[in-house]
């Protein structure tokens, strides 16, 4: 097995890691929210978490799917290059140069995430106490995930 197969491979991986992670948040998004509003509007109590941990799960929620978007290559795509005629050769370098800045974007995102993370660590949330930085880790997370998947996808070609 080749190099390359073996790297797309661990691409599709990510992707379907990505993907099934985001189904199992969704359903506890889905979950949490129906629980809150029953317990609102037939028990007239509301729980501590009802803002803060459906708040969490959806920031990761939105961010775990933009993994599978950066590894499919469907997140920023308009596909106009496609309706106009360009030869196969310019196409290819538009391709190449689109990767590069996306990988460009995920790595200063990782970055920048990472020290925000750092930053916000120490913070906690009002109801749970939890760290404020559990809120941006989806951030440089994601983009790892997402500029690794990138990377091994671009190994094949």
């Amino acid at each position: 097995m080749s190099i390359s197969v073996k790297s797309l491979e661990a691409a599709n991986y990510i992707d379907r890691a990505a993907r099934w992670i985001g189904a199992v948040l969704v359903a506890l998004f889905a979950v949490m929210v129906v629980y809150v509003v029953v317990s609102r509007y037939l028990f007239s109590s509301t729980p501590r978490w009802a803002e803060e941990l459906p708040r969490l799960l959806l920031v990761w929620l939105t961010f775990v799917g933009a993994i599978s978007g950066f590894v499919r290559g469907s997140h920023f795509r308009a596909g106009l290059l496609d309706l106009i005629s360009l030869s196969t050769g310019l196409r290819r370098l538009f391709a190449v140069l689109a990767g590069l800045a996306t990988a460009t974007f995920l790595g200063v995102f990782l970055y920048t995430g990472a020290r925000l993370v750092e930053i916000t660590w120490s913070h906690t949330t009002t109801a749970l106490s939890l760290p404020v930085g559990l809120f941006y880790l989806a951030l440089p997370v994601s983009c790892g995930f997402a500029l690794l998947g990138l990377i091994l996808k671009a190994g094949r070609s």
